[in-house]
């Protein structure tokens, strides 16, 4: 069985930050995503944030954490019109957030979803037409990818 699934879906989509620093733009992020801790959410990945920023250039940060009771991979997306100071690698403010949760035992499909992300982010017109989305679906429909399952 194929077809398509989205790596971000719609409704983990926010087009419209003001958050002034890095803590308070991911912490908008993991309010607005169900079924996980927040708080814990924030110290997870805060502590990766220490090892060095995620704030990968272009205007993208992809903070990113494990956390032992998810079953699968949660992500979502902020935008922030104005940019905000998340200390990346180019020293240039961030526009697009992509926060990332695992579960704690998942190594593999945890780091292809990261390297699929930074990819996909990598590509102007991909970061353009985030920046340019008028909805949550058309951001969402971005990131769209072939799936397959077995039966």
């Amino acid at each position: 069985m194929t077809g398509t699934i989205s790596l971000i879906p719609a409704d983990a989509v926010l087009l419209h930050s003001e958050s002034g620093s890095k803590t308070a733009i991911i912490a908008e992020v993991l309010e607005a995503l169900p079924s996980i801790d927040p708080d814990l959410a924030m110290s997870v990945i805060m502590e990766r944030e220490k090892l060095g920023s995620t704030g990968i250039g272009h205007g993208i940060a992809i903070p990113h954490g494990r956390l032992p009771e998810l079953d699968t991979p949660i992500t979502a997306l902020v935008r922030h019109a104005g940019g905000i100071d998340f200390d990346a690698i180019d020293g240039q403010p961030v526009h697009i957030v992509v926060v990332l949760l695992a579960p704690k035992d998942e190594d593999r499909s945890h780091l292809e979803l990261l390297a699929g992300l930074a990819r996909a982010l990598q590509k102007e017109s991909v970061r353009r037409a985030v920046m340019a989305a008028k909805t949550a679906e058309e951001v969402s429909a971005l990131f769209t990818v072939q799936a397959t399952s077995a039966r």
